[in-house]
């Protein structure tokens, strides 16, 4: 997903949204597809009626424009809001075509803290993911389809990937709330697609696997962030000044995520 991170280490689609959008009379089945003609040329979109819609919303992710809609809205005031819209819809889907997901899996290596490591795969009696020699190296059963290899191999590394976290922001966390003079009572690890992290008011910490792909001093400023939280449970003035204060590079490293987070992915 083309996506922007915000400043709670959150992840938003791009999106714009206009209403509220009063429906017409007419009646439009849902559209699987659509198109208008640009300057730069007809522009192909997916487009969705939905009666729990009061807008209508634009959506750019993985190169593509999808349009969502109230029930009933004329396709002619659709048409008007991109031509309106025309120049943010261009300008993000270029950043958007840029930012397709690698097939890491197929191209035969994955990140591990920023590092190209080759990814070797082999069949064997038993499943297991060993790192050894700047190669990753994963044994599928040989009790697997030959349909769900790939799905065992992205299970097996996404497994892997979570001990790895698990362990990583342990050690993080255990030498950053030293130094801040913070306690955390909880660490949780997950694959969450909408955000990096997250701090809850019991003070248990969460963080997403996918950031053993990113350099350590990007996951580094993640741990930060989220034991910032357990001062201020907030994004105030007061919390970034203490982010700031113990990781001057958080904005380098929010920038980093906003930019490479289409890579963060099997």
């Amino acid at each position: 997903m083309a996506a922007i991170c915000r400043d709670d280490n959150t992840l938003t689609p791009a999106v714009a949204q206009y209403g509220p959008v009063s429906p017409c009379k007419n009646h439009h089945p849902e559209l699987a597809l659509s198109a208008i003609k640009m300057a730069s040329g007809a522009l192909n979109f997916s487009l969705h009626y939905s009666n729990k819609r009061r807008s209508i919303a634009l959506q750019i992710a993985q190169g593509h424009l999808t349009v969502r809609a109230p029930t009933g809205t004329d396709i002619a005031k659709i048409n008007s809001v991109i031509a309106v819209k025309r120049h943010w819809i261009e300008q993000h889907l270029q950043r958007s075509a840029l930012a397709v997901k690698p097939d890491w899996i197929a191209n035969g290596c994955i990140l591990l803290q920023g590092n190209l490591m080759a990814l070797h795969v082999q069949m064997t009696t038993t499943s297991a993911v060993a790192l050894a020699d700047d190669k990753v190296t994963v044994s599928v059963s040989t009790r697997q389809s030959k349909t769900s290899k790939e799905d065992s191999i992205r299970k097996l590394l996404q497994q892997w990937y979570k001990q790895l976290a698990m362990e990583w922001c342990a050690a993080r966390v255990a030498y950053w709330q030293h130094q801040m003079q913070l306690e955390s009572s909880a660490i949780v690890i997950g694959g969450w697609k909408t955000k990096w992290g997250y701090c809850k008011s019991t003070a248990e910490l969460g963080f997403n696997w996918r950031l053993m792909m990113a350099p350590d001093w990007v996951a580094e400023y993640v741990v930060v962030h989220e034991l910032c939280h357990l001062r201020y449970l907030n994004h105030s003035a007061a919390f970034w000044q203490l982010v700031q204060q113990y990781y001057p590079r958080f904005a380098e490293a929010k920038l980093w995520l906003k930019q490479h987070q289409h890579q963060l992915e099997l």
